[in-house]
């Protein structure tokens, strides 16, 4: 009997079925995902392995038997707890020129092992990998459908925080690392985010001019400061906190102090105490590079092992082949040879690498690294360490330095140096206003007022640049500079003043001064600067950019006396009209 649609009756039954046949499926389905965990849970279900382990004929996940790829990967570890950051690892290999082992488990394939570069993404999914440590995990992700103007439209995979996944069986294999390790690799990597607000982490360092960038807390609100560039080049830094203050009603900024004495004042007390562990970092720095040396050259032997082995493979399958099968003893001549210039190219790479990169650590290394232990200061100064290269040194002692603005007559920074060994140090710091941080410095006036008495503006402009030293705004000096200085200090120039240089007598060698002969011959200066350019007065400059001595014999001054008559008569000598005729007296 056929049931009917449109009757009433057999539509309940047809319901019926179908919402029955719908629980079965459903029940199946949780029967099946049941069997599929309880399987997880006893650490037996089986999938892909990633790179670096393999299923042994027993079922049992074991380490890669091929040594090139153990040795590759337990070399990235290596350098990301050397380097700490997945962009290092990166550059690593990349600079070295060293490939990475991958296994394909697309169908056909069935795990061929694959070399090729090693990208950023590669490397953060191993970090965050815990089948490295020895852990077999089941349920790391879920799966969230994404829904558009009320319909589905792709399903994304997201990953779950450690306490929330399904299964996590510790020291169920081989590891190539410890858990902790595992668990400090991804706090890492945490902190290395540049949202350090959100993370609460303090970043890699980078080659900023901010010594204390990551740092750094607020001591008025506690929160984390961050570091602003300002100026051409970013030659003004800060460090602020952006977070506005509601405590006393008012909006804006938290506070914002300079960055260049805070810096100064912790790297002077944090040298001072780097000279008490000089030893053990010198020789922790030797065996770290003694460490990389030899991770690096037991990779290049591995590749060559791998390179060797593929030649002696390829010659025993060529001598096996019957002479008379030329069809197959020319395709397998042919990859015998592809395998020889291989071989030669990684034989010629590793050369390279023992010429131009450090695969040892000579004895001479060994030695510098001692000698330069006792004095880690010049170290920290050498023009060849980098600023992120100082931002580690410093974070290997310092934890974190807290901020605290005093706002009493004279204004005040308060700094809390907190160290690893949870002591801490507390240092205060002038904070000046941004006049007082413009000023020119006290030495640079007096220098100048040292050298106006005997120098020109040029000169002294010049032996100030010569000395390294700066304006308040951090320029080099001019002598327009030189001059607002001299005027806004007050600073008195007395080969400027007329009337006494009208007075100037001939020197004890006879040599006179471009005012004195000038108003001995009664003509302007101008005209001396003439008859000096065109030969007529021996003249000589003691210091470059320094005044003019003139050599006057009584040959001379006949000469010059009938060139006098041939000049426009003057009454007197006039004043020096510009600047640089000032600055040649």
């Amino acid at each position: 009997m056929q049931s009917h649609p449109n009757d009433f009756n057999d539509r309940v039954v047809l319901g019926f079925k179908g919402t029955w046949s719908h629980t079965e499926l459903h029940a199946l389905r949780l029967r099946l995902h049941g069997a599929k965990l309880h399987k997880a849970c006893k650490g037996e279900l089986r999938c892909n392995p990633p790179t670096g382990y393999v299923y042994d004929p027993s079922g049992v996940l074991v380490l890669d038997p091929d040594e090139s790829v153990v040795a590759a990967i337990q070399l990235l570890f290596q350098q990301f707890a050397a380097l700490g950051s997945a962009y290092g690892v990166m550059r690593y290999f990349a600079q070295h020129q060293l490939p990475f082992p991958r296994r394909r488990w697309m169908p056909g394939t069935s795990g061929a092992l694959h070399w090729g570069p090693l990208g950023l993404s590669r490397i953060i999914a191993i970090l965050h990998n815990p089948t490295y440590a020895g852990a077999y995990v089941y349920g790391r992700r879920r799966s969230q459908p994404v829904v558009m103007e009320g319909q589905r439209t792709r399903v994304r995979t997201l990953p779950r925080p450690p306490e929330q996944w399904t299964v996590c069986l510790q020291q169920a294999h081989a590891a190539y690392i410890s858990w902790e390790t595992y668990v400090a690799n991804c706090q890492q990597l945490t902190q290395n985010r540049p949202d350090l607000e959100s993370v609460g982490g303090r970043g890699m360092p980078r080659q900023g001019a901010a010594l204390l960038q990551g740092l750094i807390l607020c001591g008025r609100c506690g929160r984390r400061m961050t570091v602003r560039y300002y100026g051409t080049g970013g030659q003004y830094v800060v460090y602020q906190c952006a977070r506005r203050h509601l405590h006393d009603g008012q909006g804006g900024m938290c506070w914002t102090v300079p960055a260049a004495p805070l810096d100064a004042s912790v790297e002077a007390h944090v040298l001072a105490a780097f000279t008490q562990d000089n030893l053990e970092l010198a020789l922790a720095v030797l065996t770290q590079m003694e460490e990389d040396a030899h991770g690096l050259d037991r990779h290049w032997q591995a590749q060559l092992e791998r390179a060797r082995y593929a030649v002696q493979r390829a010659e025993r399958q060529y001598d096996a082949v019957e002479p008379e099968n030329r069809l197959v003893a020319r395709a397998l001549e042919r990859r015998w040879n592809e395998h020889l210039q291989h071989l030669q190219e990684v034989e010629r790479a590793y050369t390279e690498a023992r010429r131009t990169q450090r695969l040892e650590v000579s004895p001479d290394e060994r030695h510098q690294i001692l000698r330069l232990a006792a004095d880690l200061p010049a170290v920290w100064h050498a023009a060849t360490t980098t600023q992120a290269d100082r931002k580690r040194l410093l974070g290997l002692l310092v934890k974190q330095v807290a901020l605290t603005p005093v706002d009493t007559i004279p204004h005040q920074t308060q700094v809390q140096v907190l160290w690893h060994t949870e002591a801490l140090t507390t240092l205060t710091v002038p904070r000046p206003s941004r006049h007082e941080r413009t000023r020119t410095p006290p030495d640079v006036v007096r220098t100048i007022a040292t050298l106006a008495a005997t120098h020109t503006d040029t000169a002294i402009a010049t032996l100030l640049n010569a000395r390294g030293l700066q304006s308040g705004k951090g320029r080099s000096f001019t002598p327009a500079a030189v001059v607002w200085v001299r005027r806004k200090y007050g600073i008195a120039k007395p080969s400027l003043d007329p009337r006494q240089a009208a007075c100037l007598e001939a020197r004890p060698d006879g040599r006179y001064s471009t005012q004195a002969l000038a108003t001995q011959l009664g003509v302007t200066i101008h005209t001396i600067h003439d008859w000096r350019k065109r030969g007529m007065i021996p003249a000589i400059q003691e210091t470059p950019g320094g005044p003019w001595w003139h050599e006057v014999t009584p040959a001379v001054l006949e000469s010059l006396q009938k060139q006098r008559r041939q000049v426009p008569t003057t009454t007197t000598a006039q004043e020096p009209e510009s600047f640089e005729e000032k600055s040649a007296l």
